[in-house]
């Protein structure tokens, strides 16, 4: 009561695709995915942090080495050579480093840069969780809730995450003295690996927004377990292409690793999925594998540097608390890989 009329976004997806669109938690996700696999496929997590270059071995199979300079051996064994590195290893990539270097492996010296190659900081700290929690009778089913500070600075969302959970997401922009020029970053002087700290902090920087309308996603805070809360910096690569697969037609990217960019129409995960398709349908349509890569590559990079665009352009209208935001869920969504490919 008082507060102003909500700006409403209809969901077109079903109208617009066929499908509906679906809120998934990252766990059911991933669990959903691995169910999907064959059965002989063994699934290693966290391994390889090492990873440093490849060989190409006489026969033309690849061996992935290590920062020792020593191959690293699948565990169990691959039951056939491996011709083809798929790098989904995230927006720190080290298999972009390979293919925007044209290097197959990374020098000593430039190692520590590799958590800042061909990658820019937005300034912003996006900050997220599920919680095993409903938002209220009061809330519309099936809607996603945000609320924008006037004069931009802070971002919050929440929304279903699946049956009893509930998503919530904070952007919080790096403040600028007009003054001095001086940047602050949100929790600059703390560390995120302390999420207690972090968790208090996030509740400190909501309250000090003096409104009740946040309060779907201050209640949201209070109920979340410290130890689930993601907190990263928001990061975009500086160049996607114009190849997203080395010369030698040995390495190619999907997700984040190809095309990481903001957060701000929720595409990420969803561009993943779809370059991993869009790569699978090249390899089954196309005689090599040298050929299927061209394709992937020349379909992607345009597609990718779109979204990517349109992202940045939501995210800065949208942490400026403007209301005109563009809406392409339908240019999203229309996008048939078995036609396009």
């Amino acid at each position: 009561p008082g507060m102003s009329d909500p700006m409403m976004q209809p969901d077109t997806t079903e109208e617009d695709s066929g499908l509906p669109q679906v809120f998934v938690r990252w766990s059911v996700l991933r669990s959903n995915l691995n169910d999907l696999l064959a059965p002989a496929v063994d699934v290693q997590l966290n391994a390889g942090s090492d990873i440093c270059g490849y060989e190409v071995a006489g026969d033309g199979s690849l061996n992935i080495i290590s920062e020792s300079g020593a191959a690293i051996a699948s565990t169990p064994p691959a039951s056939a050579p491996t011709s083809l590195i798929v790098g989904a290893d995230g927006a720190v990539s080290k298999c972009r480093y390979w293919i925007q270097t044209g290097q197959s492996d990374i020098p000593a010296m430039e190692r520590e840069k590799v958590n800042t190659f061909d990658l820019a900081d937005t300034g912003r700290i996006n900050l997220k969780a599920v919680v095993p929690k409903s938002l209220g009778d009061s809330f519309e089913e099936g809607h996603t809730y945000s609320y924008f500070a006037p004069g931009g600075g802070v971002a919050c969302f929440a929304g279903p995450a699946g049956d009893g959970h509930t998503y919530w997401a904070i952007s919080i922009a790096d403040e600028k003295d007009e003054e001095t020029g001086q940047v602050t970053q949100f929790m600059a002087n703390k560390s995120n690996s302390d999420l207690n700290k972090v968790k208090l902090a996030l509740l400190d920087k909501i309250s000090s927004l003096g409104t009740d309308t946040v309060k779907f996603a201050s209640d949201m805070i209070e109920a979340t377990d410290p130890k689930t809360i993601y907190a990263t910096r928001s990061k975009e690569a500086q160049n996607i292409g114009p190849s997203l697969a080395t010369n030698d037609g040995k390495v190619v990217l999907v997700g984040d690793a190809a095309h990481a960019m903001s957060g701000a129409y929720g595409q990420n995960p969803n561009f993943a999925l779809e370059g991993a398709a869009e790569l699978a349908t090249c390899i089954r349509n196309n005689g090599s594998i040298e050929s299927a890569l061209q394709k992937y590559s020349s379909m992607r990079v345009d597609r990718c540097v779109e979204m990517q665009k349109r992202s940045a352009e939501r995210a800065a209208k949208a942490m400026k608390g403007e209301k005109d935001l563009e809406d392409v869920s339908a240019w999203i969504h229309r996008w048939d890989v078995e036609k396009n490919v």
